[in-house]
């Protein structure tokens, strides 16, 4: 979503306004929000606070949220590259950028993955007790 939230933004400022560009903008960024938003809520239900281990469950919640967050800004950075090398040609730079972010979205998942992993390790515990 957040890909396609980049791609979006960047034909509709740069390129020209378009209704199909922008309902499609407006679209995945209210569906980023939401997935942002329900996830939290989510970890916050799995992190209850009555618990003894509570504060290192919600220490790890509060990491795996900002994680999903960063990798959202990274994957709209990824989306405003290959938009970019589409609409405007493929230059040196542009193709540099692309690379350079497709690499840094790779490069951006593993502590997505790391913080899931850890926060499913703190988290059943938890949830088994409600």
């Amino acid at each position: 979503m957040a890909f396609v939230f980049g791609l979006c933004l960047t034909h509709t400022l740069i390129k020209h306004f378009d209704g199909l560009y922008s309902t499609l903008m407006i679209f995945s960024g209210a569906s980023l929000i939401f997935v942002l938003l329900w996830t939290c809520r989510v970890v916050r239900r799995i992190t209850p606070a009555q618990h003894a281990t509570s504060e290192v469950a919600r220490k790890s919640a509060r990491q795996f949220l900002w994680s999903c967050v960063y990798f959202a800004l990274i994957s709209s950075s990824f989306g405003v590259a290959v938009s970019s090398v589409i609409w405007h040609g493929s230059d040196f730079i542009r193709t540099f950028g692309v690379v350079f972010w497709a690499i840094i979205t790779c490069v951006a998942i593993y502590p997505v993955r790391r913080d899931a992993k850890h926060l499913a390790a703190v988290g059943p515990s938890q949830v088994a007790s409600e």
